[in-house]
């Protein structure tokens, strides 16, 4: 017979494998939420998350931990398919309300943006300018125009990026850039793990009237290598329902509008 197990008499130690587990399984881990779970208080949690720390097998942040490897590697496609997909395709289908019915928009790389591709199908008044190759495999047979941007291509992301890239945006204007990102820190540093692909982030940003950053609730409260913008930057954050709710009011106080999926 298969037994459940029971968290509230749990040794220390088996507690704190737990939350290493958690931690490593999710990205990130809520302290709350993990108190909740094993039936411990709150400040017990915490006082783990020291150890853990400690340890070296896990980094605190404001309200939880992040899982260290987050912050030693970047994540293969197949592997950032696999984190919140479904949380992804419900912040494109609300993203996608924001496209305009004409003119250019910016899409950025990233298994999130990418996600808009059957909103963008077909759209004969619309030009679609990326340097998301997935995404231009996806919609390129449409009937929307698409620009590909130049540049080399960084094998993680399927990006193009680099010097050509930036060359290539600096004249390009759109209505709207669809922005992803690797982390958003506590103190609303918006940033990318590759300095290049941030640059290329940066330049979408400063020629679009409109910036909208798409993330859902794993990146909030990472922080990685290389910032390309804070919450000056962003005019809209389109994320999921079950992001923390201290980074919403902090944008908001900040004016950034921000919408859950």
């Amino acid at each position: 017979m298969a037994t459940t197990l029971r968290t509230d008499h749990l040794l220390a130690e088996e507690r704190r494998l737990l939350i290493v587990d958690w931690t490593r399984k999710d990205g990130r881990l809520d302290a709350g939420m993990a108190a909740k779970k094993l039936s411990v208080a709150t400040e017990t949690v915490r006082r783990d998350l020291d150890v853990l720390e400690r340890r070296g097998v896990l980094r605190r942040v404001h309200g939880g931990a992040i899982a260290l490897e987050r912050f030693t590697r970047e994540y293969t496609i197949p592997e950032r398919e696999n984190i919140h997909p479904d949380a992804k395709r419900r912040i494109a289908e609300t993203a996608s309300r924001y496209l305009p019915q004409e003119g250019s928009v910016f899409v950025d790389g990233g298994t999130t943006t990418e996600q808009l591709a059957p909103y963008l199908r077909n759209r004969p008044k619309l030009q679609v300018v990326t340097n998301n190759l997935r995404l231009v495999t996806a919609i390129g047979d449409s009937g929307t125009k698409v620009h590909v941007l130049a540049g080399s291509v960084r094998p993680t992301t399927l990006s193009s990026i680099g010097p050509r890239t930036v060359e290539d945006l600096r004249d390009l204007n759109a209505v709207a850039a669809f922005i992803g990102a690797n982390g958003v820190s506590a103190d609303l540093k918006i940033t990318a793990f590759d300095n290049d692909e941030a640059v290329v982030k940066r330049q979408m940003i400063r020629n679009a009237e409109e910036a909208i950053l798409l993330a859902d609730n794993s990146k909030f409260g990472a922080t990685y290598h290389a910032t390309f913008a804070g919450a000056a930057d962003i005019d809209r954050v389109v994320s999921d329902v079950d992001t923390a709710s201290e980074y919403v009011q902090r944008l908001t106080a900040a004016d950034v509008e921000v919408v859950l999926a």
